[in-house]
């Protein structure tokens, strides 16, 4: 930027070079929306271009008061040969016909019903090359308490047993150059960390919440028309 200051000045991870912006709406062209669709088996879905015309929903339960897995921990490496889906949901795109340049905050809108009045998501993205090797995009994952995707100041609590959607976005940036042929992957992690506090969905304060509050298992439904949007910019020529 000649003859200014730019505020945002990021690496293209990938590309290897430096780029700069006045601001986080300035810094991508467009976005490419991508669809949270159910058609997959297990954990495994798409992540889809087209928004499927019939409604489906995948199911999660959580059983908070099942402590077998309390040593677990999510992997933190930066590459690895597979993807681990304790607790999570894994969608994954076609492979991009051509090299792609993502830019910006990752958004997104949820459309879900679950029996509690909050909840702890952890979303993580990945770049599944041709070769196999996943590369995680941005580490920590970003942690999200749906109470505050709306407001991060004003809690606002979930409706139990209704149909909702609420709009996200991420905490932090993401520069990547996807390469041609590689996929583009989400894992949504429902939140049941030793090393974190436990959500227990009652509503009241978190921190007062004790294993006692969840009895009850989580259940959540992900309806498709759920999607992600990504901060796209067109490749220097």
């Amino acid at each position: 930027m000649s003859g200014s200051i730019a505020p945002i000045n990021y690496e293209v991870m990938g590309a290897n070079e430096w780029q700069h912006a006045a601001s986080f709406a300035a810094l991508a062209a467009g976005a490419q929306k991508y669809y949270l669709d159910a058609a997959g088996s297990g954990a495994s879905h798409r992540l889809s271009r087209r928004k499927s015309p019939k409604l489906a929903a995948i199911a999660q339960l959580i059983r908070f008061k099942d402590r077998s897995d309390a040593g677990w921990l999510p992997p933190n490496d930066l590459i690895s040969k597979s993807l681990v889906t304790h607790n999570a949901l894994l969608y994954q795109s076609d492979p991009l016909p051509k090299a792609t340049r993502m830019s910006g905050l990752i958004a997104g809108r949820l459309d879900f019903v679950v029996n509690k009045l909050d909840l702890d998501l952890g979303i993580a993205m990945y770049e599944l090359k041709a070769s196999g090797e996943y590369l995680r995009l941005f580490n920590p994952a970003d942690e999200l308490r749906l109470s505050y995707a709306a407001d991060r100041v004003h809690r606002q609590l979930l409706k139990a047993g209704e149909r909702q959607q609420l709009a996200f976005s991420s905490a932090r940036m993401i520069s990547r150059q996807l390469e041609q042929g590689s996929r583009l992957v989400m894992i949504l992690r429902i939140s049941k960390r030793p090393d974190r506090e436990i959500n227990y969905g009652t509503g009241g304060d978190v921190s007062d919440e004790s294993l006692a509050d969840g009895k009850v298992p989580l259940k959540v439904r992900w309806f498709n028309d759920s999607y992600i949007e990504v901060p796209v910019q067109p490749l220097p020529r």
